[in-house]
């Protein structure tokens, strides 16, 4: 009886051998997490577009060759040049180097902070993989613990379904007696089809997140933490330095700013070198003076006014500003924004750690009269029914005490994600409360 009690206790916390821990989802979800990718990718880019901005201060070079065969039909004509068919080989050789193109240093400036902005985006990205992971994995312990806990109660209300049905035969229950038991057993079927396809909808997320569907997990065990007392002005004054959607809102409002210098600079003349070197072959018959070589060279320095293109200069300007404009009331909704999600959060957070010291007591009253029902079944004092239904009273507290504690984890983790401070040993740590 001793073992049947300890297995009884602990059905929930099996250990699995082959399951896909934590770190093991974390790992994959790096490697094949499409939007982490996709960041990856962003910043790729961005990088590009800092060297093809950065190109535009360097010469250009172009070299073009032409060959051409000309030929000349003559009628009647009375004139003593005859002219006849000739061919042209033409070569130019051309460089190009800005002297003064002032806007050019501005739209660099603007390409290194977009290069920036997606660093902050990548870093990010890499963070909340370790928040989705938590939350992905809790989602799946929950469920699965919910569907085996149906599966007893459909076991538990067989059993008083059965029991009632042999008690209606023999005329000892009424109708509606029998119909309520056998009610609570169809409703408890549908509650495990319901679990079984919440816990396959949660497998596919896990699925989109990481690549890859678990389907062998471990289960999380009880513990006791130590509440940290968070001051919330201190709080939101971290968060204002290290987050990471505030940093974006500071850095789109740089771009804004760059952005607004290249299009004003757009104004202004611009200077250029140019040196050309042409080569020109005729043969005999294309000239009145026979076969022609020519080569000829120039250098010019070029000065272009910008005058008039129709207000479209102005017009890029205007839009830049008003850009800036909606880029300040981001960052001010950013920081609005921030200060709400701290607040709930660590309100959730208190409560959440009120709630699982309370459900930790009647998780313990729980356990202590289920162990005195396996002592008066054995004595007959209890009978099997009753013995089930005390175990499936401890099972659901111990059910919900899980859950409280893993949004007591995931709440304290949201917090340090909002400053910031949200790291791979924090992930590590919680991998230790599986049960292994």
């Amino acid at each position: 009886m001793n073992k049947l009690l300890i297995f009884l206790l602990f059905f929930s916390v099996t250990t699995n051998v082959g399951a896909t821990d934590i770190i093991n989802l974390y790992d994959r979800a790096l490697k094949h997490n499409i939007d982490l990718s996709q960041k990856k990718t962003d910043l790729d880019i961005a990088n590009e577009i800092v060297k093809q901005t950065q190109s535009s201060m360097l010469p250009e070079i172009n070299f073009s060759a032409r060959a051409s065969e000309t030929t000349i039909e003559r009628y009647d004509s009375s004139g003593a040049y005859d002219p006849s068919n000739y061919d042209r080989d033409t070569y130019n050789l051309s460089i190009k180097q800005p002297l003064f193109h002032l806007y050019v240093f501005d739209e660099i400036k603007k390409s290194k902070g977009v290069l920036k902005e997606n660093e902050i985006r990548e870093k990010d990205s890499q963070t909340i993989i370790i928040l989705e992971t938590v939350r992905h994995y809790f989602n799946l312990i929950k469920q699965k613990n919910l569907f085996e806990l149906n599966q007893i109660k459909k076991e538990f209300n067989f059993s008083k379904y059965n029991a009632s049905k042999k008690l209606y035969d023999s005329g000892n229950i009424t109708i509606e007696e029998y119909e309520k038991h056998k009610n609570n057993y169809d409703a408890s079927l549908i509650e495990v089809n319901i679990s079984k396809d919440t816990l396959s909808e949660i497998k596919n997320e896990v699925y989109i997140f990481s690549g890859k569907e678990l389907n062998d997990i471990n289960d999380i065990k009880l513990i006791e933490f130590n509440h940290h007392l968070y001051e919330i002005q201190e709080l939101i004054q971290s968060a204002n330095i290290n987050n990471n959607s505030i940093k974006l809102a500071k850095q789109n409002i740089q771009i804004s700013r760059n952005d607004i210098a290249s299009q004003k600079s757009k104004h202004y003349p611009t200077l250029d070198l140019i040196a050309e070197y042409d080569y020109i072959d005729i043969t005999q018959g294309g000239s009145q003076f026979g076969a022609t070589t020519r080569e000829d060279s120039s250098i010019s320095l070029v000065l272009n006014f910008p005058i008039y293109n129709g207000g479209y200069q102005s017009s890029k300007t205007k839009e830049a500003r008003l850009k800036y404009k909606k880029a300040r009331l981001e960052y001010t909704n950013s920081k609005r924004s921030l200060r709400k999600d701290l607040i709930d959060t660590l309100n959730a957070y208190n409560t959440n750690k009120k709630r699982y010291d309370l459900s930790m007591q009647l998780t313990n009253s729980d356990l202590r009269v289920y162990k005195s029902a396996i002592l008066g079944n054995e004595k007959g004092i209890y009978t099997d029914t009753q013995l089930l239904g005390a175990r499936i009273k401890y099972q659901e507290s111990l059910f919900n005490s899980k859950n409280i504690m893993m949004d007591y984890i995931y709440s304290e983790m949201t917090l340090d994600y909002l400053r910031n401070v949200l790291n791979y040993s924090d992930l590590r740590k919680i991998n230790t409360y599986l049960v292994w």
